[in-house]
């Protein structure tokens, strides 16, 4: 017979087997995080995981009917995929180890980007239209303050200690600084002088404003540059005082400024005359403006390269990043729509979506021939994310 003591311990390893059990059919069920590209189908209101060895999708989660989501992200530890409904006004977080919807928080008007605490702690929420970001704590998954007092917030950027954030406000001309641990806006820095409406076009300075869509950070997170479309520049931001040591100029309505991943350049697509500006992060200025296409959405790099996304073209343009010269362009198809791409971590590959043929084309960097997949891929795939990616970004 089973004495109190033998029958602690025979409960106790029943109990770690099952727990063990319980483990290995989660993984089972679920996915390995650093395998998949994330797919956000905008119309299916679904977002699909692709294997990156197969290209076949092993997984998709239903948001729910009229959601749209618009951006996804994987939390840095690999626990926990979010996104933002724009229709719905809500955020939604998938628990990678079974691929279920545990979680829909009211958020603000029309949630978009977002982004992650280097700890994987605080989901920070973007409401371009409530002017406002949610702040989402991930070990109670609930919503636990609304930062308040920015314009049409876009992108957030964490420092790598994940002391501080910057907000590109789009409706503005400045970044804002907020204070992590309170979860504050601290300040807002001009990233250039905002020139007298009278020296300019009225209709342009008094109408609506193209501002900051991102401050995107060197790889020590010393520094930020941010560009603004109206006024055409970028500025770079010091971030242990938080101020502007360097303006920039670019080319005409800069969308954003995208990093290279060996810290040495940095580019911005001018949607304004069809050109990019290759910025030498040494010398802060600018080393090459050469001729690209329409409604620029995104940049990657791979193999030593930069593939710069002509949304309407149908183009994916090439660019060595050795010469700083063209080296080609990628034709994905006719009267399509691109959206944005992800970058493999091995910069070898990229996935790009496009909305119009319901695909994911995969680019080979170093060959620059493509793939499209189309089996199983639904309505509208809007953008692609891969953890731990350095192209991870929406329009």
């Amino acid at each position: 017979m089973f004495n109190s003591r033998s029958l602690t311990i025979l409960c106790g390893l029943v109990l770690a087997v099952c727990t063990a059990f319980l483990g290995v059919r989660l993984r089972a069920a679920g996915i390995d995080p650093t395998s998949v590209v994330m797919i956000v189908e905008r119309d299916s209101n679904d977002i699909a995981f692709m294997d990156i060895k197969t290209n076949k999708i092993v997984g998709k989660v239903f948001l729910g009917n009229n959601v749209n989501p618009h951006m996804v992200m994987m939390s840095p530890d690999g626990r926990y995929v979010v996104t933002g409904g724009t229709r719905a006004n809500k955020a939604y977080i998938i628990d990678v180890a079974t691929l279920k919807l545990v979680k829909v928080i009211p958020v603000d008007i029309a949630p978009e980007h977002l982004s992650f605490s280097p700890d994987s702690r605080w989901y920070y929420q973007g409401n371009p239209q409530g002017d406002s970001i949610a702040v989402i704590d991930m070990q109670s998954l609930t919503k636990i303050k609304t930062i308040t007092g920015l314009v049409e917030p876009l992108n957030v950027t964490f420092l790598p200690d994940g002391s501080k954030a910057y907000v590109g406000n789009y409706g503005a001309h400045w970044v804002g600084v907020i204070d992590v641990r309170r979860h504050e806006l601290l300040k807002k820095i001009d990233v250039a002088q905002v020139p007298g409406v009278a020296k300019l076009d009225p209709a342009k300075y008094l109408g609506e404003i193209k501002g900051i869509n991102y401050a995107a950070p060197t790889t020590d997170g010393k520094y930020l540059y941010a560009a603004d479309s109206d006024l055409g520049v970028v500025g770079k931001i010091d971030t242990r005082e938080d101020k502007v040591i360097k303006v920039i100029r670019v080319g005409p309505d800069p969308w954003r400024i995208y990093m290279s991943h060996d810290g040495k350049y940095a580019i911005t697509p001018n949607n304004g005359d069809n050109t990019i500006s290759i910025i030498d992060l040494q010398a802060d200025k600018v080393a090459a403006t050469l001729e690209a296409g329409p409604n620029m959405t995104g940049v990657n790099y791979a193999a030593g390269k930069a593939f710069v996304i002509s949304s309407t073209s149908g183009f994916v343009y090439v660019y060595d990043m050795k010469t700083l010269r063209p080296a080609g362009r990628i034709k994905v198809g006719t009267n399509v729509q691109l959206e944005t791409a992800t970058t493999d971590i091995a910069d070898e590959k990229l996935y790009l979506a496009d909305s119009t043929e319901n695909a994911v084309v995969i680019i080979d960097a170093k060959t620059q021939q493509m793939t499209k997949i189309t089996e199983g891929i639904g309505q509208f795939p809007w953008g692609t994310h891969i953890m731990d990616s350095k192209d991870n970004y929406c329009h």
